[in-house]
C-alpha cells in the first residue's frame, strides 16, 4: 500500500540571479550545474513506488536557468497524470520563455508562482502579459489568492518582506538554534514542504540542504550539528519509518529545533534591502 503524501519538492537547480540572504535552499551563495530530467526521474521513480503524491514543486535556485525545464514538466505530467505541478520563480526569465507559461497552460493542473523579490520594469510587463493571455477567474484557496483557467492552470504572485535565517551567525561561523521546535514550526514558511534531494526524504529543504552547506563551509561546530545531519529517511526505510514521516507531515518536529522562532529578533531578515543581484 502506497503512502499520501501531500506536496513533495525537488530541486532542479542551485544557481540563481538573485542573492537573497537566508534563502532557505541557499541559492544566495554561488553554485553550478544543474539537474537533467533523466537524473531527477531516476531519483523520483522508486519513491512512487511507495509514495502517492497529491502535488510536486521542481524547485531551484531559478528554474527558468535549467535547460531541461521543459523536459522536466513533460516528464512529470506523464510520470504523474493526477499530481499537480508547481513551478516558483522570480519571474526575471520569463519574458524570454513564454512558452513554457503556454505549455503550463497545456498540461494543466499547474501553478505557477512569481516570488517578486525585486522591482523590475520587465517583469511587471510580463506579469501583466501573462494576465491578459489567458481566461484567468480569481480563486482563493487556503487564504491565498490566484487566478485559475479552465484547465486548473493557476498563476499566484508573492510579495515576501521578511526571510528567518536559518541558522546563526554567517556560513562560516554557522550554528544551530536549539529553539522550541513548536515555536520554531510555527515561524517556518516550509511547513508543508517535504523535500526529496540525494535519495532521501527530508523534512524540508532546510533540513536537506543544511548538511551539503555545514561540508562545504568546513564544518563550523561541528558538534552541535551532529543531531541535524543525515536525517532524512531513506529510500530504503522501513513502512514504519515512512509512515511516521507522512503523518509528521505539516507539524512540528524536533528536526525543527535547528531554526529560528520569531523571539529571534536577529534571525528576522529586511528582505527587500538585503537582496542584491549577484
Amino acid at each position: 500500500m502506497k503512502h499520501r503524501l501531500e506536496h513533495v519538492e525537488l530541486m532542479i537547480i542551485n544557481a540563481c540571479q538573485l542573492a537573497c540572504k537566508s534563502c532557505a535552499t541557499f541559492s544566495d551563495i554561488k553554485h553550478s550545474g544543474y539537474v537533467t530530467w533523466e537524473q531527477g526521474k531516476k531519483q523520483l521513480l522508486p519513491w512512487l513506488e511507495r509514495l502517492d503524491l497529491e502535488c510536486i514543486g521542481i524547485m531551484g535556485g531559478e528554474p527558468f536557468m535549467n535547460p531541461e525545464l521543459k523536459n522536466w514538466l513533460h516528464g512529470l505530467r506523464k510520470l504523474l497524470p493526477n499530481t499537480q505541478i508547481r513551478l516558483p520563480t522570480n519571474g526575471l526569465l520569463l519574458h524570454k520563455h513564454m512558452d513554457i507559461v503556454d505549455l503550463l497552460n497545456d498540461i494543466g493542473n499547474c501553478i505557477l508562482k512569481i516570488s517578486y523579490h525585486v522591482d523590475n520594469t520587465t517583469l511587471r510587463r510580463t506579469i501583466k502579459q501573462i494576465i491578459n493571455s489567458y481566461d484567468f477567474r480569481p480563486v482563493t484557496e487556503y487564504g491565498i489568492n490566484r487566478w485559475s483557467t479552465a484547465n486548473n492552470f493557476k498563476f499566484q504572485i508573492n510579495n515576501p518582506t521578511k526571510f528567518l535565517q536559518s541558522y546563526k551567525g554567517d556560513y562560516s561561523t554557522m550554528s544551530p538554534h536549539d529553539s522550541d521546535p513548536k515555536e520554531a514550526f510555527d515561524a517556518c514558511v516550509c511547513q508543508r514542504c517535504a523535500f526529496l534531494h540525494d535519495n532521501k526524504l527530508f523534512k524540508c529543504s532546510i533540513a536537506g540542504l543544511t548538511p551539503e552547506l555545514h561540508k562545504r563551509f568546513n564544518k563550523p561546530n561541528n558538534q552541535q550539528w551532529q543531531p541535524y545531519i543525515n536525517t532524512g529517511a531513506d529510500i530504503n526505510c522501513s513502512d514504519m519509518v515512512l509512515d511516521r514521516f507522512v503523518k509528521n507531515f505539516g507539524k512540528p518536529h524536533a528536526m525543527c529545533r535547528q531554526c529560528p522562532t520569531m523571539k529571534d529578533s536577529k534571525s528576522i531578515i529586511d528582505h527587500k534591502t538585503t537582496v542584491a543581484f549577484k
